[in-house]
């Protein structure tokens, strides 16, 4: 059995060595990481919690961790009931965009303390600026899952309109690879422009954040 299991690490050694890209096939691109709390100016002190790695299918992994008690929950908008502010919510890392000093990561939240926000999307927008923490931005929001029906005419079952998809390209341009239509509405890393995104104004910082770009 000695004998056996030797001469099968020798070999997966000899792999190794020879192919070295099929071991490094799924390797993680870029990485993201912290522990952040910071006071913005209405004097609340949030917290974020984070480590994330950009794989090479363009998604990520990990998992987030955002606590706001500014922010004062409403499962009913219909039926608003009076709440004690504060909102945390944990979310599994399913994309990450990182460029720079710059990483966006985004995922469902699977937990919270506000039952309405399990199922949303969340993304993350941080700026590494210094070893220290103290001049690195961030910012956050939350969105709600596109529906999960699909619309049909009333008056003909067979209508297939809303299903349709198709690929839209440059008519002026042959090289043109086109665009998947209709887009996603799922919120992701790449669904607003880097310039969308506008970094509150943080007083006070204490931690780090990290990006590593590959």
């Amino acid at each position: 059995m000695k004998s056996i299991i030797g001469a099968f690490t020798m070999a997966l050694l000899i792999v190794c060595l020879v192919f070295p890209g099929l071991v490094l096939a799924g390797a993680e691109g870029a990485t993201a990481a912290g522990s952040f709390k910071f006071v913005l100016e209405d004097g609340e002190t949030r917290f974020v919690e984070f480590k994330a790695s950009e794989l090479d299918s363009g998604q990520g992994s990990g998992e987030l961790t955002i606590s706001d008690p500014a922010v004062i929950p409403v499962d009913d908008p219909d039926n608003p009931q009076r709440q004690s502010p504060g909102v945390i919510v944990r979310a599994k890392i399913d994309c990450m965009d990182a460029s720079q000093n710059t990483a966006i990561m985004g995922g469902e939240i699977f937990d919270s303390n506000v039952p309405s926000a399990i199922g949303q999307r969340v993304l993350l927008v941080v700026q590494d600026n210094g070893i220290e923490g103290e001049t690195d931005k961030l910012t956050w929001g939350l969105y709600q899952p596109p529906p999960t029906w699909t619309p049909v005419d009333a008056e003909n079952p067979e209508d297939k309109g809303a299903s349709l998809t198709w690929l839209a390209t440059d008519a002026e341009r042959r090289d043109d690879t086109g665009i998947n239509m209709p887009l996603s509405k799922l919120v992701q890393c790449k669904f607003f422009p880097g310039a969308a995104y506008d970094f509150p104004e943080i007083k006070y910082a204490g931690g780090d954040l990290e990006v590593h770009s590959k």
